[in-house]
């Protein structure tokens, strides 16, 4: 039997493929995928294979399976095809790509999942994975921003923490199995009556304000371009998604816009590139140092997002609308670092503690 020594990085487009693929060498284009360096990068084109709730099997928590085997015990799974009379057929391009990524797939020793880093991300692998069934040692490669040391770590080691995404990994997907077996009951959740008992509730909910610009999350970007540049939502979408797979920003995530302490711990270092952009350069050169207001201070997991942030790339061949969206996000970074009058009590008193210390 031939030893496979190939490495496949699996992840959702084109954009990613080739930023990941430059990243660890494989700088050999073909059809449907880059190879070189012991590694071929491929692509989905998106959500390729779905899932579909298997009607009148009620769900079951098993000890002997782990989460994602009962995933596959309690979905089937088909390649998307879009109903034809809303003018969708199953693309040709979805059938020889699939073809692609079968046949990389069984020449792999291992498949690494660089998915889009959400859970979204977590079941279209999934999906593909239990479709194929062509069992394979699996490296998650979790990529909320797209930079050649971060890429090269996680193709080649997975991820930081195992643990812990595999512990957020099955309370997600137990949630996602709950939902889906009570639509399969039609037990639908009644919105009225939640807000009524979220409203009787409301005195035991403690709410963590930040005071100060906080960071962009996919949301308030949006709501930012539709005022400053008259974007909607889907070429905002786009845009953002764009920006993040040429390594520009992070993940566009929908909601949050904390951001962990190694998060932090970049952008100390690379702020200092946002000094040479063109329209906001001198407003970055006048923060002296970053605030931490924005960092995650209850206990916030890192597998449901963080804030956009830059990466210290300078940003290369963007076209006109790429260009203004990245500016916008430039300049809310720089007002999201900014020390406000707060940060400056916080480090004076922190300043009087260590020379009390001190003394």
């Amino acid at each position: 039997m031939t030893k496979k020594t190939l490495v496949t990085v699996v992840t959702a487009n084109r954009f990613m493929a080739e930023t990941i693929a430059r990243a660890i060498g494989a700088t050999s284009e073909l059809e449907g995928y880059y190879h070189g360096n012991g590694y071929a990068v491929t692509w989905t084109n998106g959500e390729i294979i779905e899932s579909e709730y298997k009607h009148g099997e009620k769900f079951v928590m098993n000890s002997g399976q782990d989460m994602r085997q009962m995933y596959a015990h309690h979905f089937n799974f088909r390649m998307r095809n879009y109903d034809a009379l809303l003018g969708w057929e199953k693309s040709k391009a979805d059938e020889a790509q699939l073809s692609v990524i079968k046949t990389l797939w069984a020449k792999s020793n291992v498949v690494v999942n660089a998915m889009e880093p959400t859970f979204e991300g977590e079941l279209a692998f999934l999906n593909l994975y239990w479709y194929l069934r062509m069992p394979v040692t699996v490296r998650r490669a979790w990529l909320p921003r797209l930079r050649k040391p971060i890429i090269i770590r996680a193709v080649e080691n997975g991820t930081y923490s195992p643990d812990k995404h595999e512990a957020w990994l099955a309370e997600e997907l137990v949630n996602f199995f709950l939902k889906a077996n009570s639509e399969a009951a039609g037990k639908d959740l009644d919105i009225e009556s939640a807000e009524n008992e979220s409203a009787d509730e409301s005195g035991d909910v403690e709410l963590n304000i930040v005071k100060g610009q906080t960071l962009h999350n996919m949301v308030t970007l949006w709501m930012d371009a539709t005022m400053e540049l008259g974007y909607d939502f889907e070429p905002t979408f786009l845009i953002a998604h764009k920006l993040y797979a040429k390594g520009l920003i992070s993940y566009p995530y929908l909601y949050q816009n904390g951001i962990p302490g190694n998060v932090y711990d970049s952008m100390r270092r690379d702020f200092r590139v946002l000094e040479h952009n063109p329209c906001y350069g001198r407003m970055a050169k006048e923060v002296g140092w970053l605030s931490t207001r924005n960092t995650f201070h209850n206990g916030e997991t890192p597998y449901n997002g963080h804030g956009i942030v830059t990466t210290g790339l300078h940003p290369t061949d963007l076209s006109r609308d790429e260009e203004k969206l990245y500016n916008l996000i430039v300049k809310r970074v720089i007002e999201a670092f900014t020390p406000d009058e707060n940060d400056f009590q916080k480090k004076a008193r922190k300043k009087r503690k260590s020379h009390k210390k001190a003394g």
